[in-house]
């Protein structure tokens, strides 16, 4: 039989101790990852996200700080808010998402997956403009640097008030995205009460430039309305947008070469696959009380802290609500008992 090197090339793995071999459907056999041990550093995590194909206007990031290991995405393109001819290109970088060291290498590459795919979303939200028509300026409001805070401050400047401002004729006049306009290319009602809409992005409206991502995308999209008022329809419009950079995304995301995510994958078959490293030769004796001691401290290492003030007092409250729970609990819990107990299947 031949046997897959799964550990071979990536110094983060290492078999648990007995771990069995599983032979899989294509004769080849393997370790499965959750029979592993993982100690990731930079140096892992740089060549888990080497091996990552991603989008050409992204590139990922690892590094160590103070606080542990992270990978970072960054973004090449021009200011969404500057809306000249001739805008530069610069890079932008999203948030740090932390890396524990005992983290699966699947785990990272989902995780760098989810990082592109919010990066991209913060654009898309930046790019939904709205003509404000009294100021005569372009508004974006469905972006994160909003003042939410404020907002929570004041709802009555940001509710919807049960009357809409214009005839539904109007909902997206001055509605663009990507500079484009949005067009109704067909509507229709359900039998249900739904609305089923068709959309589609028209020519260029402002000044700027197309957006290298979305400029000549012939994006339609299809929503389906349950309310037929105006915010309902900016917020789907605004859904269907993000669903459709995601997909963008599942589309050109591989690693190794394999679109993971892709429509191309089936799910039948890696269903299978999975029933297949986690059932295959079950039970391994002696190696199954290994398995749950390893997967326990792993555990233990995951159990927050209930944070600090208010927030640490009502998770207090809640716990103590709740009663005795399977699990871990947070690690600076003084509750009912301040042991850890743990779920031992």
């Amino acid at each position: 039989m031949n046997i897959h090197p799964i550990h071979a090339g990536n110094a983060a793995e290492t078999p648990m101790p007995l771990a069995p071999c599983i032979e899989l459907d294509n004769g080849m056999r393997c370790i499965p990852q959750h029979y592993l041990q993982y100690r990731q550093t930079v140096e892992t995590v740089s060549e888990i996200l080497h091996d990552i194909g991603a989008l050409e206007d992204i590139l990922l990031f690892c590094g160590d700080d103070a606080h542990g290991l992270y990978l970072q995405v960054g973004v090449i393109g021009p200011d969404n808010y500057n809306r000249a001819q001739d805008r530069p290109q610069r890079m932008v970088y999203g948030r740090k998402w932390r890396i524990e060291h005992y983290t699966p290498t699947s785990e990272v590459i989902q995780t760098a997956l989810l990082a592109v795919k919010k990066a991209c979303e913060h654009e898309v939200r930046e790019l939904f403009t709205i003509d404000d028509a009294d100021s005569g300026k372009v508004g974006t409001p469905f972006t994160t640097h909003v003042d939410l805070p404020l907002m929570a401050r004041y709802p009555e400047l940001v509710l919807s008030s049960g009357d809409d401002d214009a005839p539904c004729g109007e909902w997206l006049q001055g509605v663009c995205f990507a500079g484009r306009a949005l067009c109704v290319q067909d509507k229709a009602v359900r039998g249900n009460g739904s609305i089923v809409l068709d959309l589609s992005l028209g020519g260029l409206v402002h000044a700027h430039k197309a957006h290298r991502r979305y400029g000549d995308d012939p994006l339609e999209l299809t929503l389906v309305l349950t309310a037929w008022d105006q915010a309902s329809l900016l917020h789907a419009v605004m859904n269907a947008l993000i669903q459709h950079s995601d997909r963008l995304v599942d589309e050109q995301f591989s690693y190794r070469g394999l679109v993971r995510f892709s429509r191309a994958v089936n799910p039948v078959h890696v269903s299978r696959l999975s029933l297949a490293t986690r059932t295959r030769g079950l039970p391994h004796g002696d190696f199954e009380p290994v398995r749950k001691r390893i997967n326990f401290d792993i555990d233990v290492q995951r159990a927050p802290s209930l944070g600090a003030g208010r927030l640490a007092e009502r998770n207090r409250q809640a716990l103590a609500a709740l009663g005795r729970l399977g699990g871990h609990m947070p690690h600076d819990w003084a509750g009912l008992d301040a042991t850890l107990h743990a779920v031992t299947g």
